[in-house]
């Protein structure tokens, strides 16, 4: 099986040669070198592309970096090594703070709007309580019990009930062999 074409490998890289030189023996001054950190940088971005744009604004707006990645094209190891980069992090706090200025103009006016219509509303009551019907009032008490925390709690509860089933099963079955009994006599 060793002459397999590396073509047909299905799991893992594919198998590389190592190859080793004698250059020198080690120093003291080399031992000291093993406990520094070596690790790889990528080089810094020279452009930022629209589709590092779009993989900010995803992740800025609270997207997990796999999926922001995923839908802007890039792998998981590329989203990673772009995270580290100082301007995509630059990048992706710009979008941030956007996304919270744009949340919250939407929140205040939301908000804003909520308590005009509740200051509407009481003064309504308050200068004319017969305008407003026995059930608006009711849908009033429930809309705001249910945003305080003291709306109608609902449950679902299934239950799957196999009433006498093995006595069910045991009499299809000697149906079905009465059946085939009756068939054979009738061949025969």
């Amino acid at each position: 099986m060793n002459d397999v074409p590396d073509i047909f490998r299905t799991r893992g890289r594919a198998a590389k040669v190592i190859e080793a030189a004698y250059v020198r023996d080690l120093e003291p001054s080399d031992l000291v070198l093993i406990g520094t950190e070596k690790g790889s940088t990528a080089s810094p971005l020279k452009r930022l592309a629209e589709r590092h744009h779009a993989l900010a604004r995803n992740i800025a707006a609270g997207m997990r970096p796999g999926e922001a990645g995923i839908i802007a094209g890039y792998s998981g190891s590329r989203v990673s090594i772009l995270l580290a980069d100082t301007a995509f992090k630059e990048l992706v706090n710009f979008y941030k703070d956007q996304v919270d200025v744009q949340y919250r103009g939407l929140h205040e006016r939301l908000s804003g709007l909520a308590l005009d219509a509740a200051e509407e509303l009481a003064e309504r009551l308050e200068e004319d309580p017969t305008a407003i019907s026995v059930g608006q009032l009711l849908e009033i008490t429930k809309m705001g019990a249910d945003r305080t925390g003291f709306g109608p709690q609902s449950s679902n509860t299934n239950i799957n009930v196999n009433v006498n089933l093995a006595s069910r099963l045991e009499a299809a079955r000697k149906r079905v062999a009465d059946r085939s009994i009756l068939i054979e006599q009738e061949v025969k």
